[in-house]
């Protein structure tokens, strides 16, 4: 997802290097199954890379939460800073889903003819007010969530301000109100016409996720000291084990996305969100790296899916799976590359020039 303008605080590069990582993990995820044969279903490279694909979006949410409790301070809504802070988030978002939503309606790859109200829900980013599934692009539902959580921050930041202790009694609440949606109504709706889906993207089993990521920018604020590389590189190779070697056999996905599984797992994603929110990388390559691509990650989540469309297009049919799968990634960082340049900076450059008057 993508980053909050910077704010009274500066930013948390160590997250834009995670938030990165985790959009690349959704990417390989799909093309893992575009490309079945690249990670033999039944093997452990499968079963992690769908825990990755799944999980990242989960980790997306935790992260906005960090970054806009951190970034943002009590001063920040006062005079035209509510008005500022709308335009600014409506123009880092909706360009880039633009381009989206009218690729998918160009190419015919949606499933069904949109309505004028699913037109206009999708123009004004509101669909994830009525159901996140109503976004025209693949995988735009947790966009639809993010935008929520957009408009509901303001609200949120103030009572957080107020009363210190809300962000950790609202992400307690919520989580009770996400235990409907996981330990009862998804795993008892059908699979058939993907009704378990629809009622996993709901808000409310979600919500929880954005208010833990507030609650690590608090802890981040009032904790001075960082890891060491030492310790961070303990710490990552425990969570990555936890991880990987837990939950490895599985059929049908939604057994990691309900039940005990998920909240296992979400639980894992905000250890990694504090994890990387408590380290400071020293600069080098790696980590220009790490944070260009957090740079472009929210071209990468969107536009990936285009970059397949491509090769099925372009490719010679006896493409080897594991060079398209390649050739995937390498045209999705490509593509997001271009996008991030031409399309999501002038975006950012004019929600600037508006919001300066």
């Amino acid at each position: 997802m993508p980053a909050p303008a910077p704010g009274g605080k500066g930013r948390v590069e160590s997250l834009d290097m995670l938030r990165g990582l985790m959009a690349l993990a959704v990417a390989v995820y799909h093309f893992t199954t575009w490309y079945p044969t690249v990670f033999e279903p039944g093997r452990f490279a499968a079963y992690t890379a769908a825990k990755a694909g799944h999980y990242a979006v989960e980790g997306f949410f935790i992260i906005s939460g960090f970054c806009f409790f951190y970034l943002y301070g009590p001063g920040s809504f006062r005079g035209k800073g509510f008005r500022n802070f709308h335009i600014k988030r409506f123009l880092r978002i909706a360009p880039l889903y633009y381009v989206a939503v009218a690729a998918n309606l160009i190419l015919g790859l949606s499933t069904w003819v949109p309505s004028r109200r699913i037109l206009l829900e999708n123009a004004t980013l509101t669909f994830g007010l009525f159901h996140p599934n109503h976004s025209l692009v693949l995988g735009g539902w947790s966009i639809g969530i993010e935008y929520v959580f957009y408009l509901a921050f303001p609200l949120l930041a103030w009572a957080a301000w107020k009363f210190r202790p809300f962000l950790f009694v609202g992400a307690v609440g919520l989580i009770f109100v996400s235990m409907f949606y996981t330990l009862y109504a998804v795993p008892m709706a059908p699979r058939a016409g993907e009704q378990n889906f629809h009622l996993y993207v709901q808000v409310g089993n979600h919500a929880f996720l954005f208010l833990l990521g507030g609650l690590a920018a608090q802890a981040r604020v009032r904790i001075p000291w960082r890891l060491t590389a030492l310790s961070f590189t303990l710490l990552a190779g425990a969570l990555g084990a936890a991880f990987c070697l837990r939950y490895r056999n599985f059929y049908d996905h939604f057994v990691i996305m309900e039940g005990i599984p998920r909240y296992y797992f979400a639980g894992l994603c905000f250890a990694v969100v504090a994890l990387f929110a408590f380290r400071e990388f020293p600069d080098s390559l790696a980590k220009r790296a790490g944070v260009f691509l957090g740079e472009i990650s929210y071209s990468v989540y969107l536009l990936h899916p285009f970059a397949q469309e491509a090769l099925k297009a372009w490719a010679p049919a006896a493409l080897p799976p594991v060079l398209g799968w390649c050739l995937g990634l390498i045209l999705t960082l490509a593509l997001a590359t271009v996008t991030h340049r031409w399309v999501e900076r002038p975006a950012m450059e004019w929600g600037k020039r508006l919001t300066a008057r």
